[in-house]
């Protein structure tokens, strides 16, 4: 008995790994990524199949663009030039917080107090800043500086004139004189906060060449079918032309074998994937050569789990193959159906599938999804329901996320004119039993050129909660300024290159007793 459940456990050890791999390539296929290698000149139906999947996925892209233009062009702004945001923060209770015996009330306090954020940010020269200021009834904090660039920290406090500095070079000589298990030549690598991508482009481009094109050449033309056919979506008769992509068992083994065996010698690959690892593994931290990350076999594994993916494909089940149909009308998909079955056995069989259709006119865009798996007759579904309107700026949107009987509900009004915008936003979340939790925000923002400004206010609401008990307020200015000013050289206390006496002896004669008499002037405050 025990030996059989091991068996069965293996069995689904490797099934598993096979089911991502599997899955990962259909999420390329479906995905319309190979479309980027599409010959335009080619009218058939292999390359009308990838051009509407691309297509379907732009439109939604155009109708996020429609809705969020400025602010989509805002943030490109803001990745190319340096700029500054202020936010202001302030609270709104309408609820005792205690027995009202006090003086001075807690919500008192939170109804009289400020924090303001001033923000400064350069990507391309890697500089960032941010002060923050705060006032609480008849006391003020001021003068909390935080600067950092690709290799150094920098912090200010308001006790003491000096900025204290740590290098990314000297983490690991100050950390080993308070920890032996420091090696000292671990290393901080500030500059990875500024990198936006979480893998370099030109990694992300190798990966799409040298693996999508790969396997959009494997797939052969007389997969695809075409045929023109009538659907109905809603209440209206749609023509559209019915693609139907479809491969066998053998020729999917086939595909995943040599797309496996390419990827188990592709050493570009393994450096991409060990680099991506190493990164999540220790985030900004660089450590020494001597450091056992537990990666030191990284590539004989990689090559191992190919390989046994490769020889588990032989035994794998399959039996319908992969069939995906689409119903195109006007370039873009309105209509899906996509079901696969795989397992280790014929008994052990999981079904995956995606359906759903898609509605569209000049102002309206419908859409209805179930994405699912299908595990010994148990389904477990997510579907994803929009309702998108957008009538010269008249924005009503609503899209709902349906897991078993949870719900998560976006709803928007808005109104948009020229760079101008109002916005009443609630994201709702309701529970098996009805009950529902909702984060209601409203506001608007103006951009116009180098400069925007926007004010928000949050609250919530449920069952048995009423709306605006509590309401945070956020009012932001944002610029675009000529540089991100940092502390002058004089005004920097480099603690990284000092010894552990000199810090404890700084400490506790210079930065403890100023930090006293600050706390001192806090403790004598009235209200």
């Amino acid at each position: 008995m025990e030996d059989y459940n091991q068996d069965v456990k293996l069995k689904k050890k490797g099934f598993t790994k096979l089911t991502a791999i599997i899955v990962a390539a259909v999420v390329l296929l479906l995905g319309g990524s190979v479309a980027a290698f599409v010959l335009l000149d080619n009218n058939s139906p292999k390359q009308s199949y990838f051009l509407s999947e691309k297509n379907t996925f732009e439109f939604f892209e155009e109708q996020l663009k429609e809705r969020y233009e400025s602010e989509i062009e805002w943030s490109e702004k803001s990745q190319e030039n340096p700029i500054q945001d202020i936010y202001e923060l302030s609270a709104e209770v309408n609820m005792p917080l205690s027995d009202g015996t006090a003086y001075v009330t807690p919500e008192q306090i939170i109804n009289n107090s400020t924090i303001t954020i001033t923000t400064g940010l350069d990507y391309k020269e890697k500089v960032a800043a941010a002060e923050i200021q705060g006032g609480f009834g008849n006391f003020t904090i001021e003068d909390i500086n935080v600067y950092l660039t690709e290799d150094r920290f920098m912090l200010g406090l308001p006790f003491i004139n000096e900025i204290l500095q740590l290098k990314g070079d000297d983490f690991g000589k100050l950390g080993q004189q308070f920890d032996p298990t420091f090696t000292g030549e671990e290393k901080i690598d500030f500059g990875m906060f500024f990198d936006r991508n979480i893998m370099a482009e030109e990694d992300i481009k190798y990966l799409e060449e040298e693996y999508g094109k790969e396997i959009y050449d494997a797939l052969p033309d007389e997969a695809f079918e075409s045929a023109d056919e009538t659907v109905k979506i809603g209440d209206d008769n749609i023509k559209t032309e019915k693609i139907t992509f479809h491969l066998t068992e053998e020729q999917v083994k086939k595909i995943l074998t040599d797309t496996l065996s390419k990827m188990a010698e592709d050493e570009r690959l393994k450096e991409i994937l060990l680099d991506y690892v190493q990164t999540q593994v220790t985030g900004p931290v660089v450590f020494g050569e001597g450091v056992d990350l537990g990666l030191s076999d990284f590539e004989s594994e990689f090559e191992t789990a190919m390989q046994d993916a490769i020889d588990g494909l032989d035994s794998f089940v399959i039996p319908n193959g992969f069939t995906s149909t689409i119903w195109v009308s006007d370039d873009v998909i309105v209509k899906r159906d996509f079901s696969m079955e795989m397992g280790p056995t014929n008994d052990q069989l999981v079904t995956f599938y995606i359906s759903g259709t898609l509605k569209k006119n000049e102002t309206d865009v419908t859409f209805d999804y179930d994405f699912g798996v299908e595990d010994q007759g148990i389904d477990y579904s997510l579907s994803l329901v929009g309702e998108l309107s957008n009538d010269d700026g008249n924005i009503q949107d609503k899209i709902t996320v349906s897991v078993d009987s949870i719900q998560l509900i976006y709803e928007s009004n808005e109104t948009l004119k020229d760079s101008k915008r109002d916005f009443d936003r609630t994201v709702s979340f309701i529970d098996e039993t009805g009950y529902q939790f909702d984060l209601i925000w409203t506001g608007n923002s103006e951009y116009d050129g180098d400069q925007m400004n926007s004010s928000h206010e949050f609250t919530v609401g449920s069952d048995d909660i009423m709306q605006d008990l509590v309401i945070l307020y956020v009012d932001k200015e944002s610029k675009l300024v000529d540089s991100i000013e940092l502390p002058n050289e004089d005004e920097v206390k480099d603690i990284g290159s000092m010894s552990i006496d000199e810090i404890t002896s700084y400490f506790e004669n210079d930065v403890m007793p100023e930090f006293e008499k600050w706390m001192m002037g806090i403790i004598g405050f009235g209200f």
